[in-house]
């Protein structure tokens, strides 16, 4: 309980400070899909994301990534929503949607193939993990000008806990790493997240590159910006216990305008 209470006390405190909108992210990490199977789940993923679209659906935001270094799970998926109610609201609307749309087949062999093609696609989420996070509009998701995202880019994660207040600690990462990053260009988006439910680290900090050389590049060259200095200092002084690293590259992502999952890369 006293958990609970210190999250929405800091929650609370930092859109109060910096009067920000928060919004919500659900993450779901699926684990043992093999590498053999892993084309088989991108093209259940992308059919099934496709029939579940739909105008009752109520994502800001649906990303796929595939894990490529560090331990764990095989794929994430993140899904962006602006209240609470949105994310509730959401899953039904989906699962709806893509039974209505196998009902609506005419040819009943291509109904029953599409119903045991649903059933293959939702086995692969056995013994998957999920949690929800939080974002605020200053420090939730930033870019460059003109961002490319439909490009397999690769995304660095970094999952940590906090001996003192979240949001200093999550603002402090900002503006040493993310906010440099991409004024230079050196990464194409970033962005801090905090834990609200399920289980999951109380500060995640996420970093867009275009391909793993500007990945390297960044990860190996310091910054020689003494500015940021202070920054780096209270984030670290702030780190509580081990942390933890994921580098994923990105699969694809929802196209909110054409209402279909955008498989990474050109005319795909």
């Amino acid at each position: 309980m006293k958990k609970i209470i210190f999250l929405f006390v800091c929650l609370f405190t930092t859109n109060l400070q910096a009067q920000d909108q928060r919004s919500y992210e659900s993450v779901t990490y699926l684990t043992d899909i093999s590498v053999a199977e892993i084309p088989r789940f991108v093209a259940l993923h992308k059919k099934f994301t496709d029939l579940s679209m739909g105008p009752n659906r109520t994502i800001t935001g649906d990303w796929l990534f595939r894990h490529w270094y560090g331990s764990g799970h095989t794929f994430v998926i993140y899904q962006q929503y602006a209240t609470m109610e949105d994310y509730h609201a959401d899953a039904d609307a989906a699962g709806e949607n893509v039974k209505n749309a196998i009902a609506a087949m005419n040819n009943k062999k291509e109904r029953e193939t599409a119903q045991k093609e649903w059933a293959e696609y939702r086995s692969f989420s056995d013994g998957h993990t999920d949690e929800i996070r939080a974002t605020f509009s200053s420090t939730g998701f930033a870019t460059i000008e003109n961002v490319n995202f439909d490009i397999p880019f690769v995304m660095s994660v970094g999952r940590y806990n906090s001996s003192g207040s979240w949001a200093k600690m999550g603002n402090a990462y900002f503006d040493w790493a993310i906010k440099p990053a991409i004024d230079s260009a050196a990464a194409i988006a970033g962005g801090v997240s905090y834990h609200y439910m399920g289980s999951g680290p109380e500060v995640e900090v996420w970093q867009c590159f275009n391909n793993l050389v500007d990945f390297a590049k960044a990860a190996t060259t310091p910054s020689k910006d003494a500015s940021k200095a202070e920054s780096r200092k209270l984030f670290w002084g702030l780190v509580k216990g081990a942390h933890e690293d994921q580098i994923y590259m990105h699969i694809g992502h929802v196209d909110l305008e054409k209402r279909i999952f955008d498989l990474a890369g050109a005319d795909k």
